[in-house]
């Protein structure tokens, strides 16, 4: 899954190379999972949105893929996070994770330790923007602690939701 991926390894030592693997494919992955139910959802958006009488009303349909979204969203975020879900997402063009696919996203994992792991995006969407993942270990399993964005020109970081 990440072979095709622009991804530096120089901050992780050697001995947390094959671990920083398993954990990128693991992130990856569920962005991916994430990305491609926002695909879906929001192609199925722009068919209720064609079938309404009008522009300045909601399809009856409406109400209930954003219940949909929500809760396919849980179902992917939930076992995967460590803070509790807030089903706070939205959907639209381009995806929150469409740069993944982008030739020039870079990639870098930080590793010190075989319990805490951080992985930082680096990508151009619309403007050059910069997104940072803390995943920590969690019963045997990985699992994202926080997320925050940034801009590659200045040091500070910025909450987000995954």
């Amino acid at each position: 899954m990440t072979e095709k991926l622009n991804i530096d390894l120089s901050q992780t030592p050697e001995k947390f190379q094959d671990l920083g693997h398993e954990i990128l494919d693991f992130l990856i992955g569920k962005l991916l999972l994430i990305d491609a139910l926002e695909q879906e959802i929001y192609d199925r958006y722009q068919v209720l949105e064609e079938k309404r009488v009008s522009p300045n009303q909601t399809h009856p349909d409406e109400e209930d893929l954003w219940d949909e979204y929500a809760q396919r969203c849980k179902e992917i975020i939930a076992p995967i996070s460590i803070k509790t879900y807030n089903d706070s997402r939205s959907f639209g063009k381009p995806t929150a994770y469409e740069y993944l696919s982008y030739p020039d996203t870079k990639i870098s994992l930080i590793m010190k330790s075989e319990n805490r792991a951080v992985v930082e995006t680096y990508f151009e969407h619309g403007i050059a923007k910069k997104e940072q993942f803390v995943l920590k270990k969690d019963n045997n399993s990985w699992k994202i602690d926080t997320k925050k964005y940034g801009f590659p020109d200045e040091d500070k970081w910025w909450k987000d939701e995954i």
